[in-house]
């Protein structure tokens, strides 16, 4: 395999938009996790006027408006300052990565509805010049519980609420290179403050300011030093049962998943899909790391949003194969790869339906494997005009085969039906 590619080490901003095959990349950050309905469709026809057209969202909870110039970098600036989605600095935004639960304030299972703290954390993180030596891909993720807990996100800091002897507890943990630290609780109050005071010791004692390479003996006096309690280590969460379609909250009450197959919307798709949430009396969108929208809606308006969002193209069933498919841009939109790696996803999709393989898979058109950091049963990693295959690994595991990209209609099948097969 050819050496890796160039690997940005930073993620793109609005204030620092980052170059692309396709334009500049504008990643608009939302407050919470949430957006207007009226902002989303502001957003969209943005992305049309001062891009070209395409909007992704990310593994962070955040959107992507694609393909913008130099001369429409600055209109969108004023509408994003407009909705009040502009940092004052491409170093205040670059350390807002902070995640929530999509269903935070509305799931009736979760522990603690973590927006506050996630406020209250934004609020320090902006007041604490220092915190700007931060690494742009540092994040925090803070875990209500739930129906849609964040278990599987990846973040540097982690606050899980927890229930102690019948008080909620804000857990607190590092993570690590193969697990999460657990170092202690604290109380909710106390949550968003011992989570910048986490954050100063990585800066200072981590040899690369992020938590996976802080060393040992470090992190066993921590917990200590910022008076945790020392409590036992958390269980990990259980996996969502849905993250699609219509997922009942109350007898009253729903919430709908909207999936974005490979983290893909187009603006006129997006508009629409403003312009139906709106008539449907819906005000407000939640982002995730799963690359879906979540809406609140009753029983009868959420079976009626699932209808119109399958007609606009939006993943409405966990069981649709593009749910497990992680695929970057490829040719076109990037400069390292000329395989067209989302036509050829969609090839695969169809082949994992036949099949009914029921693992994961990532395409990648080169060997930074952008579209997924985390393992995949199957991984495609493009290189000319074939991919290599890693079975149950990443872009970094050893390739056990090559597939020929002209051949996947043919051959895609035997991909997912033969695993011990180094070869298609």
């Amino acid at each position: 395999m050819t050496a890796v590619a160039e690997i940005k080490g930073w993620c793109p901003g609005a204030r620092r938009p980052m170059p692309s095959g396709d334009g500049l990349i504008v990643r608009v950050r939302p407050h919470g996790g949430a957006l207007s309905v009226s902002a989303l469709g502001e957003l969209a026809r943005a992305a049309q006027r001062f891009g070209n057209g395409q909007i992704d969202l990310t593994r962070r909870a955040n959107l992507q408006i694609r393909g913008v110039s130099d001369q429409t970098l600055v209109p969108l600036w004023d509408l994003m300052a407009a909705l009040d989605l502009l940092d004052a600095s491409a170093e205040l935004e670059a350390i807002r990565n902070i995640v929530v639960n999509p269903l935070a304030g509305l799931d009736p299972a979760e522990i603690l509805d973590m927006r506050p703290v996630a406020a209250a954390l934004e609020t320090r993180l902006a007041s604490d010049q220092a915190l700007q030596a931060l690494p742009a891909k540092f994040g925090f993720a803070l875990d209500g519980g739930g129906r849609l807990p964040l278990a599987d996100l990846a973040a540097d800091v982690r606050l899980v609420a927890q229930v102690r002897d019948g008080d909620c507890r804000v857990a607190i943990g590092l993570s690590g290179s193969d697990d999460v630290r657990w170092l202690g609780t604290t109380s909710v109050a106390d949550a968003a403050s011992v989570a910048i005071q986490l954050t100063r010791v990585v800066l200072k004692l981590g040899p690369t300011r992020r938590s996976a390479t802080l060393l040992a003996p470090a992190i066993a006096t921590i917990g200590a030093e910022l008076g945790l309690d020392g409590a036992g280590a958390m269980t990990r969460s259980a996996t969502p049962q849905r993250r699609c379609g219509v997922i009942a909250l109350t007898d009253q009450t729903c919430a709908v998943g909207l999936g974005a197959p490979f983290g893909r919307l187009d603006s006129d798709a997006l508009t629409r899909l403003a312009d139906v949430l709106a008539t449907h009396g819906v005000s407000e969108v939640r982002l995730s790391p799963w690359r879906t929208l979540y809406v609140p809606a009753g029983p009868e308006i959420a079976a009626q949003i699932v209808a119109d969002a399958a007609r606009l193209g939006l993943i409405v069933d966990d069981a649709d194969p593009l749910m497990r498919i992680d695929a970057c841009s490829g040719a076109g939109c990037c400069p390292s790869t000329g395989l067209a790696t989302r036509q050829h996803a969609r090839v695969l999709a169809d082949a994992m339906r036949r099949t009914q393989f029921k693992g994961t898979l990532h395409v990648s058109g080169c060997a930074k494997g952008c579209a997924r950091s985390a393992p995949a049963d199957i991984v495609l990693i493009g290189e000319g005009e074939r991919y290599h295959l890693v079975r149950d690994g990443t872009v970094r595991t050893e390739a056990c085969g090559t597939v020929d990209a002209a051949g996947l209609d043919a051959d895609g099948d035997g991909l997912f039906e033969a695993g011990e097969r180094a070869h298609v």
